[in-house]
């Protein structure tokens, strides 16, 4: 019997994002992977997050100029890869290359040189990598929703996804082509009244919200109108205690490896 309910425990689905989402326990999310210690936004990163058990890791993509989703933060190259010595040009747009152009730039050397050779991976790869071991935060940085969507349905992952945006618009959209795709509405400043409204009539399950913008009372006011309050960027543990305090619902922080400790105290 003993073996049977070992066997039943590992059979064990993982949990959908709706699912985490919708519970009541404070959830961590790795912010670009595990940030604070590999190059942000790449497989090293996210393969290292899942490790700490976050609930979440989050990536950042934008289209190439022919149309793929790569994952990288900025829209210039200049701060995360050596296009600079590659193309011979300052402030190139990820747009303006394509994603074969893009594949030999390396994306961990400006964080430290043992991460030399580390690319920029695609979209799909990143889901992959993440996938294996936690639920992933899709963050759109530029690009169409249909093709996310396409991406997310052809891999058949959507239900372990949340895709979510500071362009409320993008946001809508893709709720119009999946509205049981999970979705976050990211924003800044007061998070008041109005904007509360806003993300109710879009339909949106989560608000992400810069930290230093938040307190009990816009918590308590955002969770009134049936959403979860997520915060950015938290890597300090008394902002972190702080904030949970206050009722927030998520943490996304660049710290995932010590997150849930800081919590616990």
């Amino acid at each position: 019997m003993a073996a049977d309910l070992a066997q039943g425990a590992a059979e064990k689905p993982a949990p959908t994002a709706a699912e985490l989402v919708r519970g009541s326990q404070l959830l961590v999310i790795a912010h670009r992977g595990l940030s604070s210690r590999f190059p942000e936004n790449t497989l090293p990163a996210f393969t290292e997050a899942i490790k700490h058990a976050p609930d979440f890791v989050e990536l950042d993509y934008r289209h190439s100029s022919d149309g793929k989703p790569i994952v990288i933060h900025d829209a210039k190259l200049d701060r995360t890869t050596n296009s600079v010595s590659t193309f011979g040009a300052k402030e190139i747009v990820i747009g303006a290359k394509s994603a074969a152009e893009l594949r030999p730039l390396d994306a961990g050397t400006w964080f430290d040189a043992k991460f030399a050779g580390t690319y920029l991976p695609t979209l799909e790869e990143s889901l992959d990598a993440i996938l294996a071991g936690s639920c992933c935060m899709v963050e759109r940085k530029d690009g169409d929703a249909a093709t996310l969507v396409e991406l997310l349905h052809r891999k058949k992952v959507a239900s372990r996804c949340i895709v979510q945006a500071f362009d409320w618009a993008f946001i809508a959209d893709v709720r119009k082509l999946d509205p049981t795709i999970v979705t976050g509405l990211l924003g800044k400043e007061a998070l008041d009244a109005a904007k509360i409204a806003a993300a109710r009539e879009i339909g949106s399950e989560v608000v992400g919200w810069r930290y230093t913008d938040l307190n009990a009372e816009s918590i308590a006011a955002a969770r009134a109108a049936g959403l979860k309050v997520w915060a950015y960027t938290v890597d300090k543990p008394d902002e972190a205690r702080k904030l949970a305090a206050a009722g927030l619902d998520g943490l996304i922080t660049n710290r995932c490896d010590e997150a849930r400790s800081w919590l616990a105290q």
